[in-house]
């Protein structure tokens, strides 16, 4: 039996409109599928109800896999793909396997010889370094640094060695709640780099901030609880 194929779908980063996210032709595809692998069933559906869908709703089915989701039994969630059904696989913003779920499940198609397609769509990290002006030939993306200050600090550090040894751009995220938390860190590098905020990036009040630290400090900014990208670079 053939298998079916693996579709990677990008999800609004801010929003729950497909239009805004997708190109035509992928929204075609989506709506034709009936076989969903999910970060979150609620959000999925919202996706879905925004474009023109060729089965109810109801009857569409949606397998969960998150941070939380037990790793040794992948297969048994491509199993609609093993039958010869095409699937997708789509997180709760942005795009599949970048700082979200579902490399694991990549791989495992990989292995198992599905053929993997990703769509174009969003991926608020790249928008940031697009719009920064920081070296974006050589970069890095180190995910969440440590939730705890002096290991955060040392961390940083480390990045800001790469910086400067060889001009690597560092990018990494954090959680909204530590937004202020790890922006204090930041003020706290000795060397005068450049750092670049990516705020709320794909909504209507996104901003995209880039200044040496020095000048960072000068502005005694208070960040909200929202989703940032971060960006030390020169």
């Amino acid at each position: 039996m053939n298998y079916g194929k693996l579709y990677l779908i990008p999800t609004p980063i801010s929003g729950t409109n497909f239009k805004e996210s997708l190109v035509k032709e992928d929204i075609k595809i989506v709506s034709e599928l009936k076989h969903f692998i999910v970060e979150t069933p609620k959000v999925a559906r919202q996706f879905l109800s925004s474009i023109d869908l060729e089965f109810p709703i109801q009857e569409i089915e949606m397998k969960i896999f998150d941070e939380h989701s037990d790793k040794e039994n992948l297969q048994e969630l491509l199993q609609p793909i093993l039958l010869g059904n095409d699937m997708g696989l789509m997180t709760d913003a942005g795009t599949p396997c970048i700082a979200d779920p579902g490399e694991e499940i990549v791989l495992m198609c990989h292995k198992l010889g599905i053929e993997t397609i990703p769509m174009i769509g969003p991926s608020s990290i790249f928008l940031t370094l697009m719009a920064s002006g920081l070296n974006a030939e050589r970069f890095a993306f180190s995910g969440y640094l440590p939730k705890k200050p002096k290991q955060r600090q040392n961390e940083i550090n480390k990045l800001v060695g790469k910086v400067l040894s060889n001009g690597t751009s560092q990018i990494f995220i954090e959680a909204p709640y530590r937004n202020q938390a790890m922006f204090d860190n930041l003020l706290q590098i000795e060397e005068d780099i450049y750092l670049c905020l990516g705020i709320r990036i794909g909504s209507k009040n996104q901003e995209i901030l880039t200044m040496p630290i020095s000048e960072w400090r000068k502005q005694n900014k208070k960040l909200e609880k929202v989703p940032i990208i971060y960006i030390i670079g020169r």
